[in-house]
């Protein structure tokens, strides 16, 4: 291809060639018109692209989604941003390929036969080992990792493990920030253990344990700044859960009674928003299937922390403060508010975690917020006691309203955190939404949903009478009756109790109807437990309730020494089961289930057989585990202190008498469960008579296994047994 063009004549120039020699005719021509001038097309100069700044240096995934690289390496942020990793930079293009091939022969050539590397080597995609956008530190990481695990192997129990702990959780940590510094609180507590390699106690310079602090105060703080939404509700409740699985896990019982108490607040708030609290699951702002794991993480805590009525009654309902008080003197300081924060000197690093230490022994618990939060309970007025009431129990003049105007009606109170058990109890709300009633029992359960969901009916129509029980216990108030005539009378009274008559023939008949319903399948599953290990397990354990609440409907602490031997059988089958299961199940000392510790204490406790007593404290102490609030080490300390009272007990008298005496036995948790009080008869050696007395113990073993008990005068605390032992 060419391109023709036509040149004018130049006059400035000569006719004549270079040679000499006369022009030809087409040489004339084109000196004189112009001439026809031809050029080949490909021989013309080339235009090169305009320069630009533009880079050409970025990832291949920004390349490809036509975005900016910020050309991070060894992976972009854009890419980690968007999806989380990133596909690396590219190396050269294929273009220059065969001339760097070239460049590396004639390289090769000129040096001597030595081969020389001048292709960089291509770029390798390393995953980043810590998630930045979630984790600042690989600290951080390890915590969440070690909390995932806890969560999915052992908080739910090996028996009837709850979707919460093995999938919820761990999801929902992940993306919730308060959640996030939750978990990591309890990974961080977790490796504190077994970097010291005890669970007695945590030293306060292990590294673990005061970032496990750290991120603890965190959580509380982001918690206590939630708004009140659906999506907080969600984050409070659940956050209360990591809070109590934190607590009880350090075994500060105190701080997690606080966290279970504003946890079933909120619980009973959803349960009390219509008339009809058994529609819980539908009313509730949480998505159904949510709010029903929670009933079923929260029900082995609902009958735990029934262990501490006492404490909770006083906490509940505290004794009216006397209506004169002096008021507090404007010009003393330490009066003001600001004259203990004013004066604070600054503090170190080492001084402030310590700091954060004794705050988290003291702190507020998941449902504390602000007023405008959905668990705050309104107050209608200033407590008696607080600055805003007049010391003389009269209103101001300033507070008096015109008696024309319209008065206001009072705000509603919000349920307290434990309220007592009715038969709208939502956490044993069955999941089968036809069963409704145990009027509807069928003769033969049909399903394994079934027989469980009935099962749950029969726990409810028992455990309401709870109240009654411990009202009973407190109005016969045996630790102030010193009379052995008086004894007699008292305990002969409970025959003609018409309240408790009516309840032990209405649970005897239910537990009845339930065993007859379900011994069909019961019988299957023995004969199938080679085949199917994980069913048989379940059914044991479900064994054990039924036991347990056989006995409760016996009232030992109140029957005849026959009627208490006659459960020997009963007590001696639980030692057995509790053992198998036991060796079955994962054990990393701390789990959030039921657990079978209480069931053992009752035998360690009850049992009129010393051997059986005795068996009970083995598999206490060779299992040791913390299940929520019940720690096995506690309870077999104590199961020991009661097995060398027995033993004392049975030097003299006949069995009779040292039954008598043995009926007098109180056990109390005080003050949220940080102490324990234990009441038996002792002989007094000066005076030879048999006596009352009163021991209290902290909640805490020592290394030899047993509790630091200390005599004390008789108090006024009630007992929580409740006629069971």
């Amino acid at each position: 291809m060419e391109i023709q063009f036509t040149l004018p004549i130049n006059p400035g120039k000569s006719n004549r060639s270079a040679d000499g020699s006369a022009p030809s005719q087409a040489d004339s021509a084109s000196n004189g018109q112009g001439g026809i001038h031809r050029f080949a097309l490909d021989s013309r100069a080339r235009h090169t692209r305009r320069s630009s700044t533009r880079a050409r240096t970025g990832c291949t995934t920004c390349e490809k989604r036509h975005v900016k690289c910020d050309e991070t390496r060894p992976a972009c942020l854009n890419c980690m941003k968007w999806r989380g990793y990133c596909d690396s930079y590219a190396d050269n293009s294929s273009s220059s390929s065969s001339s760097s091939s070239s460049q590396l022969v004639a390289r090769a050539q000129s040096s001597k036969g030595k081969l020389i590397h001048s292709k960089k080597a291509p770029l390798l995609i390393i995953e980043p080992s810590v998630n930045t956008i979630r984790f600042a530190n690989s600290d951080q990481h390890d915590y969440f990792v070690e909390w995932s695990h806890l969560s999915v192997t052992f908080l739910g129990g090996f028996i009837d493990q709850t979707r919460l702990w093995t999938a919820t959780m761990p999801q929902v940590t992940l993306e919730e920030n308060t959640l996030r510094y939750g978990a990591m609180a309890v990974g961080a507590l977790r490796k504190a253990y077994q970097v010291q390699g005890s669970e007695l106690g945590l030293d306060n310079n292990n590294r673990h344990y005061l970032n496990a602090i750290v991120y603890y105060c965190e959580a509380l703080r982001m918690q206590s700044e939630m708004k009140p939404t659906r999506e907080g509700l969600r984050t409070a409740l659940l956050s209360s859960l990591l809070f109590i699985c934190f607590e009880t896990q350090r075994g500060n019982v105190p701080a997690a009674l606080k966290h279970i108490t504003h946890g079933f607040t909120m619980l009973n708030e959803l349960a009390n928003c219509t008339d009809k609290a058994p529609d819980l699951v539908s009313i509730a702002p949480a998505p159904p299937a949510l709010v029903q794991d929670i009933l079923d993480c929260y029900k082995p805590l609902e009958l735990q922390s029934r262990s501490f009525m006492g404490s909770y009654r006083k906490f509940f309902f505290p004794p009216k403060p006397p209506q004169q008080s002096s008021s507090p003197s404007p010009s003393d300081p330490s009066s003001s508010p600001s004259a203990s924060t004013s004066s604070l000197p600054p503090q170190n690093p080492q001084q402030q975690n310590q700091r954060r230490l004794e705050y988290s022994n003291t702190s507020q618990p998941a449902g504390h917020s602000p007023s405008n939060q959905p668990q705050t309970p309104p107050m209608s007025s200033p407590p008696p006691h607080s600055p805003q009431a007049h010391t003389t129990g009269l209103p101001s003049p300033q507070s008096q309203s015109d008696p024309s105007s319209p008065q206001p009606p009072p705000a509603p109170r919000r349920p307290p955190g434990i309220i007592p058990f009715t038969k709208h109890s939502p956490y044993f709300r069955p999941k089968l939404t036809r069963i409704v009633s145990l009027d509807d029992m069928p003769r033969t359960f049909t399903s394994w949903d079934e027989m469980r969901d009935y099962w749950g009916l029969v726990q409810r129509q028992m455990v309401r009478h709870v109240p009654m029980l411990t009202r009973v216990t407190s109005e016969l108030a045996l630790h102030k009756t010193t009379d052995p005539a008086e004894l007699e009378r008292k305990f002969g009274s409970l025959k003609t109790n018409v309240t408790l008559s009516k309840f032990i023939a209405e649970s005897r008949y239910w537990l009845q109807r339930w065993t007859e319903a379900y011994q069909p399948m019961y019988q299957s599953v023995l004969r199938n437990a080679a085949n199917d290990r994980q069913l048989y397990l379940q059914a044991m354990s479900i064994r054990i309730e039924y036991l347990i609440l056989y006995i409760y409907t016996t009232v030992p602490r109140y029957s005849s020494l026959i009627t208490v031997r006659g459960l020997t059988p009963q007590y001696r089958e639980i030692t057995t089961l509790a053992e198998e299961l036991l060796q079955a199940r994962p054990n990393c000392g701390f789990a959030m289930d039921a657990g079978w510790t209480w069931p053992l204490f009752v035998v360690a406790f009850g049992c009129r057989d010393r051997a059986v007593r005795e068996e009970a404290i083995r598999i206490l102490g060779q299992y040791p585990i913390r299940n929520a609030l019940r720690d096995s080490r506690v309870f077999r300390a104590i199961a020991i202190k009661n097995n060398e009272t027995e033993i004392t007990n049975g030097i003299e008298g006949d069995e009779n008498e040292q039954w008598m005496r043995l009926r007098r036995r109180e056990l109390v948790f005080e003050d949220f469960g940080s102490s324990i009080i234990f009441r038996f008869v002792q002989k007094d050696p000066e005076t030879g008579k048999w006596e009352l007395v009163e021991e209290a113990s902290d909640f805490l073993v020592g290394p030899d296994g047993r509790l630091p008990w200390r005599r004390q005068p008789i108090s006024e605390s009630e007992s929580i047994l409740s006629g069971v032992c």
